[in-house]
């Protein structure tokens, strides 16, 4: 398995979880799906930009997932709705609509 690979869907999130746990280190399933939203979402969004101008990272409650622009003041935030489930239940049920969704929040973030 490529380590350096973002985990799209749960049979990625649960072989990074064997593998880390064959090395060692014991980390959940959540904590992968985390690290991989953060991570797919910067990648998204530094797609839409053509380049790496704005930095991605969780709210403190792993709620939001916040778009920083280059002197750290706040973008914008991709958000769950608000009677839905959060971010990492989504990608539990379904990744690929999460992507999707992802997606779609970074066009309204950064408007390309």
């Amino acid at each position: 398995m490529d380590t350096q690979k973002i985990p799209e869907d749960m049979q990625d999130v649960r072989d990074r979880v064997a593998l880390m746990a064959g090395r060692g280190f014991t980390v959940s399933e959540e904590d992968v799906i985390k690290e991989a939203l953060k991570l797919g979402f910067q990648s998204i969004v530094d797609e839409k930009m053509d380049g790496n101008y704005y930095t991605v990272r969780w709210d403190e409650s792993f709620h939001d997932l916040q778009v920083l622009g280059i002197d750290n003041e706040l973008v914008g935030s991709a958000t769950p709705k608000d009677d839905g489930p959060d971010f990492i239940k989504q990608f539990e049920i379904n990744a690929t609509n999460t992507w999707f969704t992802l997606d779609k929040e970074a066009l309204a973030i950064i408007g390309r």
